[in-house]
């Protein structure tokens, strides 16, 4: 039997979009007015207790920027205890950001509150989140919080207020499902909302029907006897008057319960030793709303306002894979200051744009326009830190016994090896005919060596003549000349997070001299002949074969397995009538799809390491819906879409490169993948994890929200049965689905085109009338028991690619105040991990509070425990197992320049490392 309710734990709090239906000047402006009333009520009144700042530290940061002189007094308060902060820095989605990024939120946050003076709110606090990743209890509870406070996602009938939720590591925190109807609001709700009308003028005998309803209500779901009652909501005022209004309910008659102002962390240490066993849910928690005014998940959200979506993927992915980590290698290598301020920066825009209303696309056009400028300050401060980095690396190689003028160096940020065909880029002096009828420094004028001095063969595959070419010397003003860029393809490997140098030689004809014959003099050629077509529209790369039918679409055939993938890559367009949050289909829909279509079929490239396809075609669609939304209109426009197909040498993994230009409104734009496997399940990549997801849908016909068929993904999307798998792999897309027909089709959504805005009478702005671009790729792998293994280094092969610095050889144009008098190598990897292909590296960056040390953070994507060995190439003074708020927890055996570990089934592992400083060497470069 349960018990009775007789104690409702009362917090007050507001919820607060920074940016939704207002734009985040308009809000701030209403905070600002919010914290001036809180700080006059909490000092004047010491019965007005306590205070929670929604779980997310960036509101003190928004209001001390227009009220610094408030300072002493707000930070009173949250040193007092009165006022809680964080433990986020803004409260994100939690499918539409990287797991690091989850990390590096929670890291801000913690950071934020100590500098305060105070210890952040021990809760994992995500109230209004559409959904929850399979990963978040092993977070919380790798920053000490053993409890998560949400409703969305967990379908909100026949279920208690206190659950036990399990992530796919098997990390367990208890989690306070709020009220399915009133949210986090639901003593505003009870109290406070139904006296509005009347200026809040409170009436007992309305209380006491209310108190009695709020007990019966919560009665019903709670377990323990004691309940939570949130007195806030969405951007809500304090209300002065609440110590009177809870004297008022406790003098009550006959209601048989207690309030008490209280917080969170007060109710959590109450609750804890009363709690009995508890309902169990696994994994990922994206349930519809099966009850519950408010219990949406909101599934479309996925796939809203694509640009913003895949402008973060790129922004993750440069501070992730590339600023940071050769930071951290400069910085070990040479002892090049660590940029910390300026990462520091580029994560604070990158992070103010995952808030849910943000990041999800279903806010108001300003909102959007202001998270553009953000992405872009954190892509500029990542880029130029990048281009530092690399920069300083290529300046300080010693290039003597390497061949040529120019050198260029690949630099490979996975933890694998890249071993295959590359992409060099490089410029090479600007072309200066000499009037022979010969060639001369043309698009075949040079010639490519290995460290070795080996001739290289390459193919070309882009050329821009006379393109400027500019550099900047320290301390001299900048300078730019017309010059030769090209890129080509070489097979070559490059080491695991480190880079590999080439000579380039070029090549021209002499002019002749007098009396001379001049055809001695001319160069020559450098002629690399091949192709990997088989017939007319079919070509094989040694590991796939691929054919491009007169519809566009493609089939794939695997020769490690055997089995063709035919039918791959067709459009669909379909009605959408909805808005960021969901796809409402016209109850009139009609579909319209590329199958059977004439598409004009074209070679850019065809050689012995490369082949580019174009495929263009105009697919008519109606050009958007009717008034009312009954069904799309009988008007139709085209939708041009190019898209650029790559195979590479030996490489199994198939390149797409889409371009739509959107013409259309209403709509949603899909891409098909018939896989023809007889599967049951299938899997899609979340943060930190890869999800079994089942073909067969539960039955939602009674649940209240309409269930949709889409999932999350971050760029892996899979199927296979006993004989074959096939991935389709992408770019900054996160939304799809697989049908449950003999077909096991894989949809990929690229975008859909809305005008309906929250509070609003709408804006084209979310019709997507633009150019759009989008990267994804078709992978087909081996089935076994080593197939996560190979879905993540094929995911990482396809989005890890090689970036490249070129210079002259013995020319060095230092750009940045660094002196280094030492030498870099010309081949090297600053780490290598040895061991399962399943261990990821999802950082390599400083010490939040020990800048001089190294944190390394590892990801086991598989089930099972996988040992691996880290190799950094110089000596390691100590190292430390930490948690992610990274608190040492134990000390590491070192071997020398190596480390060993062994990570459980889908855990992450945190390590802190010091190293030895070493001195280097000059080594000059001989002209």
């Amino acid at each position: 039997m349960k018990p009775s309710l007789t104690k409702i734990h009362v917090v007050s709090h507001t919820h607060w979009d920074r940016e939704w239906y207002q734009d985040f000047q308009g809000f701030r402006k209403r905070l600002v007015y919010l914290i001036d009333e809180l700080l006059d009520v909490m000092e004047n009144d010491p019965e007005y207790r306590y205070f929670m700042m929604d779980g997310h530290t960036i509101l003190v940061d928004d209001y001390l920027e227009i009220r610094p002189e408030n300072k002493d007094r707000l930070l009173a308060l949250i040193q007092a205890g009165r006022i809680s902060v964080g433990p986020w820095y803004v409260m994100p989605d939690e499918f539409l950001v990287s797991g690091e990024s989850l990390i590096r939120n929670l890291l801000a946050g913690f950071r934020r509150a100590r500098s305060w003076g105070a210890e952040p709110l021990k809760s994992g606090y995500v109230s209004d989140i559409f959904g929850h990743n399979s990963q978040l209890p092993q977070l919380l509870r790798g920053f000490g919080i053993d409890n998560a406070v949400l409703f969305r996602g967990f379908k909100g009938k026949d279920q208690a207020s206190e659950l036990q939720w399990e992530g796919a590591d098997g990390s367990v925190v208890f989690a306070l499902k709020l009220d399915e109807d009133r949210s986090y609001g639901d003593f505003y709700f009870f109290f406070r909302w139904p006296f509005a009308s009347s200026g809040f003028q409170y009436d007992s005998e309305k209380l006491k029907e209310r108190a009695l309803e709020m007990r019966s209500y919560k009665s019903a779901r709670g377990t323990t006897g004691l309940g939570l009652g949130l007195d806030g909501v969405d951007h809500v005022e304090v209300e002065p008057q609440l110590p009177n209004l809870i004297r008022t309910l406790n003098g009550l008659p006959d209601v048989g319960v207690s309030f008490e102002h209280s917080t969170l962390e007060r109710y959590l240490d109450e609750l804890r030793p009363k709690l009995g066993e508890l309902e169990l849910l696994v994994g990922e928690q994206r349930s519809p709303g099966q009850a519950g005014l408010n219990n949406m998940v909101l599934a479309n959200v996925l796939s809203s306002r694509i640009p913003l979506k895949q402008a973060n993927w790129k922004a993750e992915k440069l501070l992730e894979t590339w600023a940071e980590p050769w930071s951290v290698f400069t910085r070990l290598k040479s002892g090049k200051a660590y940029p910390a301020r300026f990462l520091e920066k580029s994560w604070e825009f990158l992070l103010q744009n995952h808030p849910h209303d943000s990041i999800c696309g279903c806010s108001i056009r300003q909102v959007h326009k202001d998270m553009e400028y953000r992405f872009d300050q954190s892509r500029l401060l990542s880029e130029g830190i990048i281009r530092e980095q690399l920069r300083f690396i290529s300046n300080h190689i010693d290039a003597s016994a390497l061949t040529g003028e120019r050198i260029v160096t690949a630099f490979n940020p996975s933890r694998f090896e890249r071993s295959g065909v590359i992409a060099l880029e490089f410029f090479l002096p600007a072309d200066a005919k000499t009037g022979l009828p010969g060639p001369t420094v043309g698009a075949d004028g040079f010639r490519i060596y290995g460290e070795n001095g080996e001739e290289l063969p390459y193919q070309l595959l882009d050329v821009k003549k006379n393109a400027t070419h500019t550099w900047r010397p320290y301390r001299d003003i900048p300078y730019a000349e017309a010059a030769d860029w090209y890129r080509v393809a070489v097979s070559a490997s490059v080491p695991s997070f480190g880079y590999r140098t080439f000579g380039i030689r070029t090549i021209s004809s002499k002019p002749p001299g007098a009396g001379e014959y001049a055809g001695y003099a001319l160069a020559v050629p450098v002629r690399n002949p091949g192709t990997m077509r088989v017939d007319g529209r079919s070509w094989d790369n040694g590991r796939v074969r691929l054919t491009v039918h007169g519809d566009g679409s493609v089939t794939v055939l695997d020769h490690a397995t055997g089995e063709a993938f035919s039918g791959l890559h067709r459009f669909e367009d379909d009605g959408d009538v909805g808005e960021g949050w969901n796809r409402a289909a016209p109850a009139l829909d009609s579909v319209y799809t590329s199958l059977g279509g004439n598409a004009g079929i074209s070679i850019r490239s065809d050689g012995p390491l490369v082949t580019i396809i174009v495929v263009n075609l105009g697919l008519r669609v109606p050009v958007g819906a009717v008034p009312g939304g009954l069904q799309r209109s009988a008007e139709s426009t085209e939708l041009a879409i190019e898209t650029l197909i790559e195979l590479r040498k030996d490489d199994p993994v198939v390149h797409f490169r889409t371009k739509v230009a959107n013409a259309a409104r209403d709509h949603r734009l899909s891409l098909k993948f018939p896989t023809g496997r007889e599967a049951d399940h299938y899997y899609t990549s979340t943060p930190f994890d890869l999800v079994k997801r089942s073909l067969g849908r539960p039955d939602y016909r009674d649940y209240l929200e309409t269930a949709s068929e889409v999932v999350p993904h971050n760029g892996i999307v899979a199927v296979h049965d006993d004989k074959a798998g096939l991935a389709i792999l992408s770019k900054g897309l996160y939304e799809a689905a697989m049908s449950e027909d003999q077909d096991v089709t894989a949809s990929l959504t690229l975008y859909r085109s809305t005008h309906k805005e929250v509070l609003s009478d709408g804006d084209d702005s979310g019709q997507l009338l633009q150019e759009l671009t989008f990267e994804y790729a078709v992978y087909p792998y081996s089935p076994g028991d080593a197939f996560a293994e190979k879905l993540w280094k094929g995911w990482q092969s396809y989005v890890q690619e090689p970036r490249t610095v070129d210079r002259d050889r013995c020319k060095v144009v230092r750009e940045d105040p660094f002196h280094y008098t030492g030498s870099f190598l010309a081949t090297a990897s600053f780490l290598t991990v040895e061991g399962s292909d399943g261990v990821q590296v999802s950082a390599v960056k400083a010490g939040e509070d020990r800048e001089e040390r190294v944190i390394v953070r590892l990801f086991n994507a598989t089930d099972t425990e996988k040992s691996c060995k880290l190799e950094f190439h110089q000596p390691i003074d100590a190292a430390y197992r930490v948690d992610l708020d990274e608190r040492r927890f134990e000390q590491i055996r070192v071997d020398g320049t190596s480390i060993s570990a062994s990570i459980g089934g889908k855990k992450l592992e945190t390590i802190e490392l010091s190293f030895s400083s070493r001195e280097e060497e000059v080594i000059l470069c001989n002209p």
